[in-house]
């Protein structure tokens, strides 16, 4: 009898724990878009404050989208960095730690930005052809350095007559020798080469430092006289 009880017990337990367990909602398709992650924090030169990438998603359209946000290192304020309804990854404190640089992009593109932690306004720093990535301060704060891609002219094999005028003719066709032209969420890929371009802290033209039909991607780190570039 003690044995049937016991098993009648554990059976209880079991059947109640199944019977919670159906009764808890399961992960619907929609609730993605109430997720979040945070990454790429960033410790401030004084180690105060981090600033980090949060990201969610759009549910009006279909896309992720990540802001930057600022957390003070004791937790007691958190707050989103600009007032500004775009994508913004990539935060870079400069060595004083005065400003943050960082990307943002919207339906016109991706550029650089700078935010003054003192006054906590933006400013746009540059008018960029293609979109910038890899962004790094000079040591002595002056000088910003970051890779672009620069577009180069797709192979012909043969050239096309001249169409009448009026005459609607299909799209020539696409031609490439490049094994990577497309990617998932991007479609075709224009052909071209990531080049380290170098702009002054302050705004102005960029100016390519690297050429050649090769990229140069990865990180870049500046020597600490902030003359030379490794990378």
């Amino acid at each position: 009898m003690k044995l049937i009880f016991r098993i009648s017990i554990l059976l209880f337990f079991f059947t109640t724990s199944i019977i919670e367990a159906q009764e808890k909602p399961n992960f619907g398709y929609l609730d993605v878009f109430q997720l979040e992650y945070t990454g790429d924090p960033q410790i401030s030169p004084d180690g105060t404050s981090v600033v980090y990438r949060r990201t969610g998603f759009d549910i009006m359209k279909d896309r992720s989208k990540g802001n930057l946000w600022k957390i003070s290192s004791d937790g007691k304020t958190h707050h989103k960095l600009t007032n500004r309804d775009v994508g913004e990854r990539q935060a870079r404190w400069s060595p004083s730690g005065d400003r943050i640089a960082f990307v943002s992009s919207s339906g016109e593109g991706s550029e650089i930005y700078v935010y003054w932690n003192t006054s906590n306004t933006t400013s746009k720093l540059t008018q960029l052809e293609n979109g910038p990535s890899s962004i790094s301060w000079s040591p002595d704060g002056k000088h910003i350095a970051f890779t672009m891609k620069v577009n180069a002219k797709a192979p012909v094999i043969a050239s096309m007559p001249a169409k009448p005028k009026g005459a609607k003719w299909a799209k020539s066709p696409r031609i490439t020798d490049r094994l990577k032209h497309e990617a998932d969420g991007a479609g075709y890929l224009k052909p071209g080469f990531y080049h380290i371009f170098v702009i002054s802290s302050e705004g102005g033209t960029p100016r390519q430092i690297t050429t050649g039909n090769f990229n140069h991607g990865g990180n870049i780190s500046w020597s600490s006289d902030s003359k030379n570039l490794v990378y």
